[in-house]
């Protein structure tokens, strides 16, 4: 995978102002006020992002999310496992729209259009 920098996801944050650490768009387990400070933690987590990238960056990708496509959370805790890495939900989903992933941006956990046959081999 190309490096990604600072300014690709400086632009991304700006262009998905309800991405968050914890995924995409509200999370009502967290207080409204705390939402700066999730979304300031992933502006400044290029690191996660880019290890998250170049791990969806080995997996089979599909053309567009299907109701098989796994979700952001799933895939989170497939690359911790296969990886041994920490990763926030919010850094996944910014890693699969950096790289060109389809996501179908409906909820915190959205669906990323990787194949899930690609998964068993993570």
């Amino acid at each position: 995978m190309p490096a990604i920098t600072q300014s690709d996801l400086d632009q991304l944050m700006t262009a998905h102002p309800t991405l968050t650490s914890e995924g995409y768009g509200r999370s009502t387990l967290v207080p409204a006020d705390k939402e700066p400070d999730l979304r300031a933690d992933l502006a400044s987590d290029l690191t996660s992002v880019q290890q998250a990238a170049d791990w969806i960056g080995e997996l089979g990708w599909t053309s567009a999310t299907s109701d098989d496509s796994p979700s952001s959370y799933h895939l989170k805790h497939v690359m911790e496992e296969a990886t041994g890495r920490y990763v926030t939900n919010g850094a996944l989903i910014a890693a699969a729209l950096l790289v060109g992933v389809p996501v179908k941006l409906d909820g915190l956990n959205p669906p990323i259009g990787v194949s899930p046959q690609s998964l068993r081999t993570a």
